[in-house]
């Protein structure tokens, strides 16, 4: 009879085939298990240094198979998800009716459009427009924080300062002051591993500590072409625009061309533009097909 000893068990190769279809590059590199890559005692300095290491490895990445899931939603979507630094951003959620949110940005404006709008806009504004407007609440958000968040934007080390190390979750939080396109005081807050040196998450607060937009990136795996560090899970949420979703990250392609027309804003049947922050006109080449990253 054929002992455990030279016959794997069948739990064993049960969990080696679920590591296999799911992956577990992440519980193997970066899990609670896996040996430190980072000293106890690693400064600010170096911290922010190694984050910014990884950062310059992965200067873009996209993938046609992300799936959304949100407290909102009794079903899982599917999405395609783009990011170029140092502005250029996509995320098309679609459901089987077709598209039902698009958020993006390039060089030079950025948009958010989501079939459940009521008002049947779709929010524009420009990089550069007055930083006095308000815009409403169909524009929550800050690109420039997106593009941070999604892990292609590296810390500066000059404006960032430490405000609280847990060494028993061994973390750091770092924070950096800066202003809101309306002009608005705001908090950039990131979580950074200890033991890895990775980014947990990035939150932007207002002036009274209020959370404005907050992204978990989870599960971590590394690309082996680039040797950079991503996420397979994202949690982002953003109160004022009602967003609370997790994206599943799959297929990712590091470092990959990605196509210009992937960052052009599309147009909706029946919807309007609203620009936000009183630009006049819409540039050439606004528009683009109505097909996604």
């Amino acid at each position: 009879m054929a002992t455990g000893t030279q016959r794997p068990s069948r739990v064993g190769m049960a969990l080696s085939l679920a590591c296999l279809l799911l992956g577990c590059a992440h519980t193997q590199e970066f899990g609670p298990q896996a040996r430190c890559v980072l000293p106890e005692q690693v400064s600010t300095a170096a911290l922010v240094a190694h984050v910014n290491q990884n950062v310059a490895r992965v200067q873009s990445w996209r993938t046609l198979n992300a799936e959304i899931s949100s407290p909102d939603l009794p079903f899982r979507v599917a999405a395609s998800v783009a990011v170029e630094a140092p502005r250029n951003f996509r995320l098309v959620v679609r459901s089987p009716l077709g598209p039902e949110v698009d958020l993006g940005s390039n060089q030079q404006h950025y948009w958010f459009w989501s079939r459940q709008d009521e008002s049947k806009r779709i929010y524009l504004a420009s990089h550069e427009s007055d930083s006095a407007a308000q815009p409403p609440s169909g524009m929550p958000f800050q690109p420039e924080w997106i593009m941070e968040a999604m892990g292609v934007i590296a810390l500066d080390p000059a404006r960032v300062q430490e405000v609280s190390r847990d060494p028993q979750a061994r973390t750091v939080t770092v924070a950096e002051d800066r202003l809101s396109p309306q002009g608005d005081p705001v908090r950039k807050l990131t979580v950074v591993d200890l033991c890895h040196g990775l980014v947990r998450e990035h939150a932007l607060v207002d002036a009274q500590g209020a959370l404005i937009a907050r992204a978990q990136l989870l599960d971590p795996v590394r690309d082996k072409a680039s040797g950079g560090v991503i996420p397979s899970r994202i949690h982002m949420v953003w109160p004022q625009a009602r967003i609370d979703m997790t994206m599943a990250l799959r297929s990712v392609e590091v470092n990959t061309p990605i196509s210009r027309s992937t960052f052009t804003m599309q147009q909706y049947k029946g919807c309007e533009v609203f620009q936000v922050g009183g630009d006049q006109g819409l540039p050439n080449g606004t528009f683009g097909s109505t097909t996604g990253p």
